[in-house]
């Protein structure tokens, strides 16, 4: 099946020849500034910015026609997708007390607990580090008098955990949960792919391929020819994940609470160009 042919619209075609007479028009107001030996800022053999933009308007073009910024500017976007291979979990504890003392006890039993059943469950020491630690006062306010009261203080702990076995990682935030007892806090969890820089790469390849298909359409409906690349940069975008986690509340048939389920999805990598091509 042929593919149609794309019809250039009516009011582009005189776009080359409108180029034609700005470029010439631009050419004899250098001329005849150089042959003078001064520009309007007292320098000499150019154009300042007030010339170039007083000839635009008298053209009725754009001031980036005539200063220099002219071709087929386009911006290009690449997406590659990935089964994710790791796991990252933050997690932590929280103690309340009446002092200090007390509430730090809580929060370091409660993590001693947890870490110990992260370990039990197959996790590294070196998969595990502090992510934040605080000790805060707690204070309630009196509306009727207008007085603050010191209530007791609360001590925070929480980690950020890399988990490998991504079939494990519901039965391993059960273990945590468990062991930390009403302490815990599970803060969040996020899928990667551990070794983007391939990923990374074919996405980028994309953004450029997508791109080069935007300027050379832009070039046939206009009836020009794309040149060579002259500018490109890249825009990244955060890696993520998309997917689910689902904490059951849901009893089992034996009475048990069901294991929490936690779905990967797939890890995606975005990247946006913007480039610059000549125009023949």
């Amino acid at each position: 099946m042929k593919t149609p042919a794309i019809r250039t619209p009516s009011f582009l075609k005189n776009v080359r020849s409108g180029l034609v007479v700005a470029g010439l028009a631009a050419l004899a107001l250098v001329a005849a500034a150089c042959a003078d030996g001064t520009t309007g800022d007292g320098t000499t053999g150019g154009l300042n910015t007030a010339q170039i933009e007083s000839l635009a308007r008298s053209l009725g073009v754009s001031p980036s026609i005539l200063g220099g910024n002219t071709g087929i500017h386009v911006t290009g976007a690449g997406t590659a997708s990935a089964t994710p291979d790791i796991a990252i979990l933050s997690l932590g504890v929280e103690g309340q007390a009446r002092t200090v003392a007390e509430a730090n006890a809580i929060a370091a039993n409660a993590i001693a607990a947890v870490l110990a059943a992260l370990r039990e469950s197959g996790v590294a020491d070196e998969d595990m580090k502090t992510q934040h630690f605080s000790i805060q006062p707690q204070y309630s306010f009196n509306r009727d008098t207008g007085v603050q009261s010191l209530t007791g203080y609360r001590v925070t702990n929480s980690l950020v955990v890399t988990l490998r076995d991504l079939d494990a990682v519901g039965s391993i935030i059960d273990a945590a949960a468990a062991a930390g007892g009403d302490a815990t806090r599970i803060n969040s969890i996020g899928f990667r792919v551990e070794d983007g820089v391939a990923l990374e790469e074919e996405a980028r390849v994309l953004a450029l391929a997508d791109a080069v298909a935007k300027a050379d359409l832009f070039a046939e409906a206009t009836g020009v020819s794309r040149g060579k690349l002259v500018f490109i940069t890249e825009q990244s975008f955060p890696q993520f994940a998309r997917s689910e986690a689902a904490f059951s509340v849901d009893l089992a048939i034996a009475g048990a609470p069901a294991p929490t389920e936690i779905l990967a999805g797939e890890f995606d990598v975005r990247v946006n160009v913007q480039a610059v091509f000549a125009i023949d």
